[in-house]
């Protein structure tokens, strides 16, 4: 039988030394110092076992996490004292000794207490990258393409500089690509002059395909006219001069000029932009003057180009005066913009209010009558104020029948009751859908009383309606109280029921208060 757990005793007699006749084969001091022995050496090699492990791991974890930061270790060596470290060896490449210490201060959850660097430093090397310049340009249906590659961002800018002139910021796509490598064959600042030379005299071109290369120049070319074919033939010539190889054809046709006329201009964060083409540089001058007009000049975004020629269709002058006239209008829109041809006219306008509309619609009927075809559509964000003066006061008088029968007020009285406050309510409520009319709350009473008690009296009751609406949020300068007294009656006053009738207000929507 088990006893408690009070009850199980240990005693010392029961062990029994090892030795013949029960005793410990060495003398217990002797014994004491052994055991203190083992112990020791014990404790040693597992400190010593310990600090190996651990400097292993702190490797392990720093490699690591020169790795994960794209830093090559592969030349480093650590030598780890416990949380301390000496780094020696070859600094890496594209690494500096400050990106180096902050990885190392990071391992192993910040555990490396200190870092001594002993590098050898990397000598910089040349760069060795060689390149040349390979551009292409494409000019096609008014669009042009810049594309291939270039040594610098100069090179870049004169060619994209060249674009613009000939025929617009809007109309140049620019892929071309800063290499930043060294030049492989002599001269590629000359060569790239030469192209931009005659990108800049292509703003009457058709068409263009060109390319330079380091040792090549090809450009083909679709001209309006005998004298531009000359300029362009000129131009390639000069690169001729550089040692390039020309190639390619530059030919005359008769370009249509219809639709030659074609602008577009538009609204955008306080600026105006104004693109596309016109026909002569007194256009170009009209539509800059009515922009800086409706902004300041340096708002201003000029893109139009002058391409001479003569419409097929249409009077551009009385054309280009509608444009100038819808511009005028821009300032004042929320959104706007308005394309012209020789025989259309779009233009699109979100105004703040329906008011402001007006002027604008007579921009298109003055369009209409320089013949031109219109599109487009003139908005606003709100109705015109006698708009919602009308849409306010008809529903004001869908609820008069609940006004009549809930508004009303004790005899000699001017306090509002719950019933009273809750038709009230879908007052405030449609008074808050339609913000910029005002409210004039008109007090009456029945014929009980003097004159002039019940003009005090009118008054106090439309004064009461008109508290209630400003706590209820309505602005006080959009209400204003007036008492009649006695003097409209709706219903007879010989019944009680037509005096209670009679103890009424009644609500009138205007566009201000007549003074």
């Amino acid at each position: 039988m088990v006893g408690d757990e009070d009850d199980i005793v240990v005693s010392l007699d029961s062990f029994v030394p090892p030795g013949p006749g029960g005793r410990w084969p060495l003398s217990t001091g002797l014994s004491w110092c052994l055991g203190i022995a083992l112990l020791v050496a014990s404790v040693g090699g597992t400190s010593v076992w310990a600090l190996d492990h651990f400097a292993t791991r702190l490797d392990r974890s720093t490699k690591t996490e020169l790795l994960s930061s794209g830093i090559d270790a592969s030349q480093l060596q650590f030598e780890w004292d416990y949380r301390d470290v000496v780094v020696t060896g070859k600094l890496p490449e594209d690494s500096s000794e400050e990106q180096l210490l902050a990885v190392l201060r990071n391992a192993d959850g910040g555990g490396v207490r200190t870092i001594r660097m002993q590098l050898e430093a990397v000598e910089d090397k040349p760069d060795q990258r060689f390149g040349t310049v390979d551009v292409t340009v494409v000019l096609k249906d008014g669009k042009m393409d810049l594309q291939g590659n270039v040594l610098s961002a100069a090179q870049r800018e004169q060619l994209q500089t060249a674009a613009v002139q000939a025929i617009g910021a809007s109309r140049v796509n620019n892929n071309i690509v800063v290499t930043g490598y060294q030049e492989q064959t002599a001269g590629s600042d000359q060569r790239v002059a030469s192209l931009a030379n005659s990108i800049a005299g292509l703003n009457q071109a058709a068409t263009v395909d060109a390319r330079l290369s380091a040792t090549d120049f090809r450009f083909n070319a679709t001209v309006a006219d005998a004298a531009q074919a000359d300029d362009l033939l000129r131009l390639r010539g000069n690169a001729g001069d550089l040692g390039l190889v020309i190639s390619g054809d530059i030919v005359t046709r008769q370009i249509a000029t219809g639709g030659v006329l074609d602008v577009v201009a538009k609204k955008d964060n306080g600026r105006i932009l104004l693109s596309g083409t016109v026909t002569d540089e007194s256009h170009r001058q009209t539509l800059l003057a009515a922009s800086a007009r409706a902004f300041d000049q340096q708002s201003v975004v000029d893109e139009i180009v002058v391409v001479q020629g003569q419409p097929s269709v249409g009077d551009t002058d009385r054309a280009v005066s509608v444009l100038a006239e819808a511009i005028a209008y821009f300032d004042d829109a929320i959104e706007a913009d308005a394309g012209l041809t020789a025989d259309a006219f779009t233009f699109n306008a979100l105004m703040e209010l329906e008011e402001d509309t007006a002027p604008i619609l007579l921009v298109t009927e003055a369009a209409k009558r320089a013949g031109l075809q219109l599109a487009g559509s003139i908005d606003a964000r709100q109705v015109s104020l006698s708009k919602e003066v009308d849409l306010l006061q008809a529903e004001i008088d869908l609820l008069s029948d609940e006004i009549k029968e809930n508004v009303v007020f004790e005899s000699g009285k001017a306090d509002l009751d719950f019933t009273a406050k809750q038709t009230l309510n879908k007052v405030v409520d449609a008074m808050n859908r339609y913000l910029r009319p005002v409210v004039e709350i008109v007090g009456h009473t029945d014929d009980s009383g003097s004159d002039d008690a019940n003009q005090k009296l009118s008054l106090f009751r439309a004064t009461a309606v008109l508290e209630y609406f400003k706590i209820s949020g309505i602005d006080g300068l959009r209400i204003r109280a007036v008492g009649l007294g006695e003097a409209s009656p709706v219903a007879s006053n010989s019944t009680e029921i037509g005096r209670k009738q009679n103890r009424r207000v009644e609500f009138i929507a205007d566009g201000n208060f007549e003074q």
